[in-house]
């Protein structure tokens, strides 16, 4: 099989590549992804992400013990399927923020600024609810408000009101900072995943190839240019793909670098350990490897029933109770409702620190399959962490899963900003309203108030927000994988798109920029053609 252009993944990154390519008739793509199409009816329920990690829909990494958390190895779901992680994330819409872009583009990525980018953005949306200059109504993602809100987040955005910290109707909009309601990518109350918005108008489409259940092993070079794939098909049979102008990895800030270096780009000494080849010495690849990582207050509520009512029924109810008309709480995605952008004390242009609060009435099943309506919680994370890890091969052999090291807490001044941000969340608790429901504090508790007692909690307990990137960072010059039209340096016929490119973590969740990536990467490419 030969073709115009093949795309490896189809996830968030690759479904968007998909569509844009194929809107040329003439352009013979190939889509291949190493799981399969999502029939799975928890996919499409909101409230059941949780219920899809471990499933046949995950990868289920896990990464290296991480020693500034105790030597813990932190569980790092990422989707494996037709969607990719926009099949099992939480289906939150945030973009960033305009310093994170323009930073981008200070850095020498001419094109990446946030006026450069703000028109992907609007192209990739349909907005159920802004009509203004920063949304799209047109576009194949649906982004709506939650069908239904837990009560306990108007209690939320009054205590945060109450700290001085303004409400803002829109994240995504003239600014990021202060408290509101989060929206998601849902259309019609469930799940839009990226396979649903994209690739199933594309499908149709007579030049495009999708192949699933098919692992891609390793990019096959000659004379200094890719010109094909080796995979993997149904776990069985080993197959050739051949392409006459451009190979596009879309495999995520983990597959694109894990895939790279099995096939002879990376740094040459880590290549040479496991007996690989070098096609090109490449220090760049798999480092500079970033996360968001969060750590939670959690409180306990004083009358749950007084509050919600009788909170009866297991998980089999509630997914019934949605499928009869989209309500109850599996509706709501995990109940990551509201939120809050906050600026640090040092005063920086942009928010330093994005919160989630979670109430209890949704926390979904945890104990004994019923919901469990006693304990809330804040959860915060640092938008741009300074620390950085790694994507490393464990084997020469594709099968096995490559070492990620996301580094949490190497650089000190991260541990600080989340010892700032755990006490804002404190302080948040503690205001009223919400303080007038709760019997107190049970994470970190009372008892903790040094700051060695704290910087322990947050060591034991902190957990990542899966929003891995920047393990291809694109930018100009040696330490960087792609130059800013996302080609390769050092070899010819070869992109990579997704979010292992970004020079810098942005503010927020990543779906939403890894779509933008997309729509952008798919007009350099056909600027190319």
């Amino acid at each position: 099989m030969t073709f115009d252009f093949i795309i490896v993944g189809a996830g968030s990154a690759g479904c968007v590549l998909a569509y844009r390519l194929t809107e040329d008739p003439g352009c013979k793509v190939l889509l291949i992804e190493a799981g399969d199409d999502a029939t799975n009816p928890l996919v499409e329920v909101p409230g059941a992400a949780l219920h899809l990690e471990d499933t046949e829909l995950d990868w289920a990494f896990k990464t290296v013990p991480q020693r500034h958390l105790h030597e813990r190895r932190i569980g790092f779901p990422r989707g494996r399927g037709v969607g990719g992680s926009s099949l099992i994330n939480y289906m939150m819409y945030v973009r960033g923020n305009r310093g994170d872009y323009d930073h981008w583009h200070a850095l020498g990525n001419e094109g990446w600024g946030y006026d450069d980018v703000l028109p992907y953005f609007i192209r990739a949306e349909s907005n159920a609810v802004f009509q203004n200059d920063y949304h799209g109504q047109d576009g194949p993602l649906s982004v709506e408000e939650q069908p239904e809100r837990d009560p306990l987040n108007d209690r939320f955005l009054a205590a945060a009101r109450a700290m001085g910290i303004a409400f803002n109707p829109d994240f995504n909009g003239a600014k990021q900072e202060g408290c509101g309601y989060y929206q998601v990518t849902f259309r019609d109350g469930r799940r839009c995943s990226v396979d649903k918005a994209y690739l199933d108008p594309a499908r149709k489409r007579k030049n495009l190839t999708l192949v699933k259940d098919a692992l891609v092993l390793a990019l096959r070079f000659e004379k200094g240019r890719v010109r094909g794939i080796d995979y993997l098909a149904g776990g069985r049979s080993l197959e050739r793909a051949f392409v006459e102008q451009e190979i596009i990895c879309a495999a995520g800030a983990i597959g694109s670098p894990h895939l790279l270096m099995l096939s002879g780009i990376g740094p040459a000494d880590h290549l040479r350990a496991h007996g690989i080849d070098v096609v090109l010495d490449q220090p760049g690849v798999g480092q500079g490897f970033q996360d968001h990582v969060d750590c939670a207050v959690r409180c306990e509520m004083r009358d749950p029933e007084g509050f919600y009512g009788a909170l009866s029924g297991g998980f089999s109810d509630a997914v019934e109770e949605f499928e009869r008309g989209g309500r109850g709480p599996l509706s709501s995605n995990l109940s990551l409702e509201a939120g809050a952008f906050l600026h640090s004390a040092n005063g920086d242009a942009y928010p330093a620190y994005q919160l989630f609060f979670v109430p209890g009435a949704s926390e979904l099943f945890r104990t004994a399959d019923r919901r469990d309506g006693k304990v809330y919680e804040i959860s915060g994370q640092q938008c741009r962490p300074r620390s950085s890890g790694t994507v490393r091969l464990a084997s020469a052999n594709p099968l096995v899963a490559p070492l990620i090291d996301p580094n949490y807490f190497a650089d000190p001044a991260d541990l600080k900003a989340a010892l700032e941000c755990l006490e804002m969340m404190r302080e948040i608790m503690r205001a009223e309203p919400l303080s007038g429901i709760s019997t107190g504090e049970l994470e970190p508790g009372n008892a903790a108030k040094s700051k060695e007692d704290l910087a322990h909690y947050i060591r034991q307990t902190a957990f990542t927000s899966w929003h891995p990137a920047s393990s291809c960072r694109m930018g100009v010059g040696d330490n960087f994988v792609v130059d800013p039209t996302l080609r390769v340096d050092g070899v010819e016929g070869l992109r990579i798109c997704d979010a292992s490119v970004m020079p810098t973590m942005v503010s927020g969740n990543l779906n939403a920029p890894v779509i933008m990536i997309a729509e952008k990467g798919a007009d350099l490419i056909k600027a190319n053609q």
